[in-house]
């Protein structure tokens, strides 16, 4: 199973129970890079349902191919079957009520790319991908 998620510079997540910022490009990123469709939470499904990206609602147990897109939760509970996470950085910090849940290597992940492009709302999106 693959990961997405989108952090702030101090691993934050979500404010007030809303994701802290969204970007066209990096979600026209995240549709050219699927190779089928991208599971989601019913949190994320407004953002997703207008971005063209094919979508199913996560339904339980997940397979192991999956491409889950991650928003308003942890991700420590899906970690035994997930072997690659994608993280989209916003490069700036903002107010966090809710940050990510995990240490990369303490958990064996290592960073195998980082690249950078600019957004549509965002001068600088990273993407760093990390695999076990």
């Amino acid at each position: 199973m693959e990961i997405i998620i989108c952090l702030d510079d101090n691993n934050g997540m979500l404010f007030n129970n809303r994701r802290q910022s969204r970007d066209s490009k990096l979600l026209l990123d995240i549709k050219n890079s699927l190779n089928g469709s991208l599971t989601i939470f019913p949190f994320s499904e407004k953002l997703i349902k207008g971005s063209e990206i094919p979508y199913e609602m996560l339904s339980y147990p997940v397979s192991g191919n999956a491409v889950v897109f991650i928003e308003d939760r942890g991700i420590k509970e899906f970690l035994p079957a997930v072997h690659k996470i994608t993280v989209y950085r916003w490069n700036r910090v903002y107010p966090a009520d809710m940050s990510l849940d995990i240490d990369f290597s303490a958990e064996g992940f290592n960073s195998v790319s980082v690249c950078e492009f600019e957004g549509s709302s965002h001068e600088k999106i990273t993407k760093e991908v990390y695999e076990r």
